[in-house]
């Protein structure tokens, strides 16, 4: 659900204008990153056969990209059909077409704006997204942008900054070497679930990944067995939560995570209100698990709260040896690729 439902996008005419239909259209998208289409002379994952290239490592980040000389010089390709014109000169993309319904038109725009990317990146490997979509109903110009979004800021002051700094910093004791390792888990499986949100071109472009982190978060940290939500709400309770924020602000995490578009795949397509529904209430999620995360964080420090210990971090046998199978797999297909 999450991965192939899309956040509503409305039209926005420019002027007052109205949209009239059936009409010709004109759409303009433009696409990132532009180096692979020429549109920008910068590294990326993209070399020039037969030409000199700069290896660029940055071992910071450990990522490596690659400076053409020269670069590429901009993409043209024009296809002309009986009732439709496509041009895509550098990153910037052009159709032409006649609709003759708002339903036609909203088609085509999905199809340009979120199907052709995932076409060019099978082709591409330097991942191609949409930065922003316009166009022309007749004479008439138009933004495609988001319907609405609900998000979710934090008001703060010098010194509670800093405050939040030395409290950091003095939790480091409390993950450090093998000590409370589901702890340590829990924190950053939460911070990959921030980092997806504030990498995504939209907050809901990784927004099925970032359930799943929020999900291993409580699972990490409450279940004994598998998919227990019965551990959950007890420890959860034991932390102080209601019965009401239990179910209502963490359990919808779990259940999302095994039954729609997470964890697991699907060709489901849903009604637009209640993907509205969702995303209204994952905006607000975050915070909610940075409380949890904030309380646990201090009671463990008191003593008040107690996780288990895992004293043996060392793999099962079984695991250990399918792991073993997996890694002589990597190193012959690392060979044969070099």
């Amino acid at each position: 659900m999450l991965t192939y439902q899309l956040q509503s996008r409305v039209y926005h005419p420019r002027d007052g204008g109205t949209l009239v239909f059936p009409n010709d259209v004109e759409i303009g998208l433009l696409i990132e990153p532009p180096e692979p289409f020429g549109a920008a002379p910068g590294p990326s994952r993209t070399a020039i056969k037969g030409h000199k290239a700069e290896c660029l490592y940055d071992a910071n980040t450990g990522r490596v990209t690659l400076q053409s000389d020269p670069p590429l010089k901009p993409i043209e390709v024009i296809l002309e059909y009986a009732n439709f014109q496509f041009e895509l000169r550098g990153n910037k993309m052009l159709v032409q077409t006649r609709c003759d319904s708002l339903r036609d038109l909203d088609e085509l725009l999905t199809s340009l704006h979120y199907v052709f990317p995932i076409l060019l990146n099978v082709e591409f490997a330097d991942p191609p997204t949409v930065k922003h979509t316009y166009g022309m109903v007749g004479e008439t110009a138009f933004n495609w942008e988001f319907e609405e979004v609900l998000h979710s800021f934090e008001t703060t002051t010098q010194g509670l900054q800093e405050k939040r700094i030395i409290s950091s910093f003095e939790r480091l004791q409390l993950i450090t070497g093998t000590s409370n390792r589901r702890l340590a888990a829990a924190l950053f499986y939460f911070h990959v679930s921030c980092r997806l949100v504030a990498a995504g071109k939209s907050p809901w472009e990784f927004m099925a990944e970032s359930v799943l982190n929020l999900s291993k978060v409580l699972e990490i940290l409450f279940v004994q067995q598998r998919d227990t939500r019965d551990d959950v709400r007890a420890e959860l309770g034991k932390l102080g939560y209601s019965n009401d924020e239990i179910e209502g602000d963490f359990i919808p995490i779990m259940i999302l995570r095994n039954e729609f578009d997470v964890g697991h795949v699907t060709t489901s397509v849903f009604k637009p209100d209640q993907l509205q529904a969702l995303y209204r209430y994952l905006e607000q999620t975050e915070s909610k698990f940075r409380d949890l995360l904030r309380r646990l964080l201090d009671q463990v420090r008191d003593g008040a709260y107690k996780l288990p210990q895992d004293h043996d971090l060392t793999p099962d046998k079984k695991k250990h040896k399918t792991l073993e199978g997996l890694i002589q797999t990597f190193e012959a297909r690392v060979h044969q690729n070099i």
